[in-house]
């Protein structure tokens, strides 16, 4: 059944309107609305980005002979062999355990670099032998990438949510699947991260920012400015999760 806002396109449009300031964007800015892009380029990948407190993590993943190695492309699976398991799984398994904030929550975004049916089996193959996570409501496990077809999110165990493109009716139908939206920030505007947004691209990046929240989720935006004034014109817009590649920085700046 499709949800009432897309059999009534005029619903939406309130929605989105009244969304502008009514659902989940934050009131208040801290490192749990930052997001480790490419993360596995970070010194310790994975705890690094934890221990500051990152509210999202990213993991890009690709699978070669039964086994889930982290990183962009081949190249970098055979240059510097990060694991899946080893690296992210394990230590997130460890950190929950004795993590002592109840309020903290984190996301995994899993990217699927490789095919999208062998390669989410085998993620779910390794999370679903740490039964502490899969059960965690303080872990999220978003899938971005080759995801399946939008009309199989139902299939997938309750713990696997998926990353959502808003201009995506399937994905709108399967609502309670999407774990939080994602969209390429250059689709909107080229600001280079000084100055002032254009004002028509700044109205386009609010339109999309309006209609995720209308629905009641959290968006991140990626191919974004990484820069201390960038953060601030973010925040301004209300986008929940800051990308960046500058953990440290962006970690102490929001502190």
């Amino acid at each position: 059944m499709k949800p009432l806002f897309l059999k009534h396109p005029a619903l939406f449009i309130l929605l989105i309107f009244m969304g502008s300031n009514a659902f989940t964007q934050p009131a208040r800015y801290s490192v749990a609305n930052a997001h480790a892009h490419n993360d596995y380029e970070h010194n310790i990948p994975f705890v690094q980005a934890f221990d500051l407190g990152f509210g999202s993590v990213e993991a890009d993943v690709i699978l070669e002979k039964d086994t889930l190695f982290v990183g962009h492309n081949h190249e970098d699976i055979y240059n510097k062999p990060l694991y899946f398991e080893r690296d992210y799984i394990e230590p997130l398994n460890a950190a929950i355990r004795i993590n002592k904030d109840a309020g903290r929550q984190v996301v995994l975004l899993i990217d699927l670099k490789t095919e999208a049916m062998a390669t989410l089996n085998k993620v779910m193959e390794i999370i679903e032998k740490y039964p502490a996570l899969t059960r965690s409501p303080a872990v999220r496990f978003v899938i971005t990438g080759n995801q399946p077809a939008p009309s199989d999110f139902e299939n997938y165990p309750a713990y696997i949510y998926f990353d959502g493109d808003i201009n995506n009716p399937g994905h709108l139908q399967h609502l309670s699947r999407i774990g939080m939206f994602s969209d390429n920030f250059r689709k909107y505007s080229q600001w280079k991260g000084k100055g002032s947004i254009p004002k028509s691209e700044e109205e386009a990046l609010i339109t999309v920012i309006n209609k995720v929240h209308a629905v009641h989720k959290k968006i991140r935006f990626w191919g974004c400015p990484d820069n201390p004034h960038a953060w601030k014109v973010f925040m301004k817009l209300k986008i929940d999760y800051l990308n960046t590649d500058h953990i440290d920085q962006l970690a102490a700046f929001l502190k």
